[in-house]
């Protein structure tokens, strides 16, 4: 006879390996959500294996099944932006969920370290931002504030009670978006942590925790594209500022990759001013990743005032940023890139160095007195002060020379931690990026650009390099000072100077004259 007991115990097996687990969709897919317009959106969750469901969204119903490990996903179709809220409704066997206040616009992702991290409530600006916060339609994904907790987050409303504790730069990004793109709900995804290196943001530059804890559960949300602020971590020394040129290239490889959304917009700021040993290395690793990478901007903030870890104010940050992606995410026609050097067409002319930039809108100009923080360097790479002004026909160009350095090689601008009268700009008012060191090689010359270039002289290019002497100005130089053909001792110009006299007497010459180094033998200069 088998027992009551074990009649209970294999009923209550039966029933767990039978019972059905109930649908779930990912947190991402909250109450008040953003998603991404314009490309297919992809939902996804949970259920029972092999369980079917159906997804529901702005008249489009897509059917899917849990795979063997009870995940499922599906795409919805492309849409155009909306700020009329819409109800997601997902219906499994179990059980029916309902995700409300959804709307469809711009969605960006916010990420770095302590200066991505900090609240809007410790900025300079807070308490109008503050006040004016549900004056803007925006969302915000805070996973920051979180604690990194990427399950436990769901979507908030902009407004007194939420934006606080909003990453200040993020926050002014997305502001400035929804001022310019009023019809457009904009969608802000933060995940920073403080006093964190690079390493910890991607597997291929080190450990990747932070990746894997905070970046992956994310994916493969639809978004736009991303922001970056990070690097002061690894700016305190140059072993671990130098692994940067590698390192933020591969992160940003790796986020796309993994992403499947293609090469997405990524936008950097660059490091501003402060008193951490290396940071001017990380600042030109930001500026060669966006160099090597169309898809990569940079902003440029050596200008901003102080030299704290901390700038105290982030709107301007934030304002650069969004500016970046009106002009190249959504193709406004306004001026927002920093003037930076174009290391192909600069060059060196005689003792003046020609840096030519890109990106300054009607002209580079100087803000509030002479150009400063230029420097120049021979062969030997030994940096001087420097004058340098803008070309007074090429308004794109730097001219750079110092009376110490005839024969320039290198020049930088503002290659220090805390570069002081920095004051290169293009007419928009954005700043110059620093130039560690630029090489360029010599100017073809180019007779009659008024400018008495390498390989021209007043014989071949008068109108460069002024009209030649009329007469031969040394007669042992090798060189035809007069343009008239001959050269010292072969010009009649010559020919009462000692020295020609003396050549003349080499076919004869007297027993007691000298006939420069020789002495006459036999009356012939020997």
């Amino acid at each position: 006879m088998i027992s009551t007991g074990l009649i209970i115990f294999v009923l209550s097996v039966g029933q767990v390996e039978t019972a059905s687990a109930e649908v779930t969709v990912h947190t991402l897919f909250s109450d008040h959500a953003v998603l991404q317009q314009g490309i297919p959106v992809p939902v996804w969750g949970t259920a029972s294996p092999g369980e079917e469901l159906t997804v529901e969204f702005n008249n489009q119903s897509h059917w899917a099944m849990a795979d063997d490990s009870g995940n499922w996903m599906i795409h919805l179709d492309s849409m155009d932006a909306s700020s009329e809220s819409h109800t997601m409704v997902i219906t499994g066997d179990n059980n029916v969920i309902n995700r409300a206040g959804i709307q469809i616009g711009e969605v960006w992702i916010g990420s770095g370290q302590s200066n991505m991290q900090r609240p809007l409530s410790d900025d300079l600006g807070a308490a109008q931002a503050i006040a004016d916060a549900a004056s803007h339609n925006m969302r915000f994904f805070n996973v920051t504030a979180n604690g990194g907790n990427v399950s436990n987050t769901v979507w908030e409303i902009s407004n007194e009670t939420s934006a606080p504790a909003m990453s200040a730069v993020h926050f002014y990004f997305g502001r400035h978006l929804a001022e310019e793109l009023p019809d457009v709900p904009i969608g802000l995804i933060t995940s920073a942590v403080s006093a964190t290196a690079i390493e910890r943001w991607a597997t291929c530059a080190g450990s990747g925790k932070l990746y894997n804890g905070q970046i992956v559960p994310l994916q493969p949300y639809a978004i736009k594209g991303a922001t970056w602020y990070q690097g002061e971590w690894d700016a305190r020394g140059e072993q671990d500022a130098s692994k940067y040129y590698w390192q933020l290239p591969c992160l940003i490889e790796e986020w796309r990759t993994d992403w499947g959304q293609g090469d997405f917009p990524f936008y950097v700021v660059q490091m501003p001013k402060m008193g951490i040993s290396s940071i001017q290395i990380i600042r030109d690793a930001e500026l060669r990743t966006a160099l090597d990478d169309p898809e990569v901007e940079i902003i440029v903030t050596i200008d901003q005032p102080g030299s704290e870890v901390h700038p105290p104010s982030k709107e301007p940050f934030g304002i650069r940023l969004a500016t970046l992606a009106r002009k190249f995410a959504y193709g406004e026609d306004i001026v927002a890139r920093s003037p930076l050097y174009n290391p192909d067409a600069s060059y060196v002319a005689g003792d003046t160095i020609r840096v030519v930039f890109d990106h300054v809108a009607d002209g580079l100009q100087p803000l509030d007195g002479p150009l400063a923080e230029w420097e120049i360097a021979d062969s030997r790479g030994n940096y001087v002060a420097a004058e340098a002004v803008v070309a007074p026909a090429d308004n794109n160009t730097v001219e750079v020379r110092s009376p110490s350095v005839p024969n320039p090689v290198y020049v930088r601008y503002a290659f220090r931690t805390n570069p002081v009268g920095n004051n290169l700009f293009n007419s928009a008012g954005l700043p110059a990026s620093p130039i560690r060191e630029l090489a360029p090689g010599a100017v073809e010359p180019v007779c009659g650009d008024l400018s008495c270039d390498v390989g021209e002289d007043d014989c071949s290019c008068p109108g460069d390099c002024g009209p030649p002497p009329l007469a031969e100005m040394a007669c042992e130089n090798d060189v035809d000072d007069d343009c008239d053909g001959v050269a010292d001792c072969a010009d009649n110009d010559c020919g009462l100077e000692p020295v020609c006299q003396c050549l003349a007497k080499r076919t004869s010459c007297s027993a007691d004259s000298e006939c420069c180094s020789n002495k006459c033998r036999g009356g012939q200069c020997r």
